[in-house]
């Protein structure tokens, strides 16, 4: 049986995974997500939550990079009386216009 499966083809290890994926959870957390179409995905929504503010400029940066090979709409509400605590973000990415690039 071949090793070439799954993280393998994308030269990744468990480890650089599992730091990854541990990064990513300090500075957001995706608190609610939908997907429709079937059998492919047409549409994708939901809401992540950003705790620290600092890092909501680098979330909604890799967020709007998406545009252009998709349809990106990103409503920003920080949340936090006086000093906000953070930042909820709602997503929504459709496939572009036209029916794919």
């Amino acid at each position: 049986m071949s090793g070439d499966r799954g993280s393998a083809k994308l030269g990744a290890t468990a480890e650089s995974l599992e730091k990854s994926l541990a990064a990513a959870q300090v500075s957001y957390k995706i608190e609610r997500w939908w997907k429709y179409g079937q059998p492919a995905v047409d549409r994708v929504t939901g809401v992540i939550n950003v705790t620290n503010v600092a890092d909501a400029g680098k979330v909604l940066q890799q967020l709007i990079g998406l545009q252009g090979k998709l349809q990106v709409g990103l409503e920003v509400f920080p949340y936090g009386i006086v000093n906000p605590d953070g930042v909820h973000i709602n997503v929504n990415i459709n496939e572009p216009a036209g029916g794919g690039v």
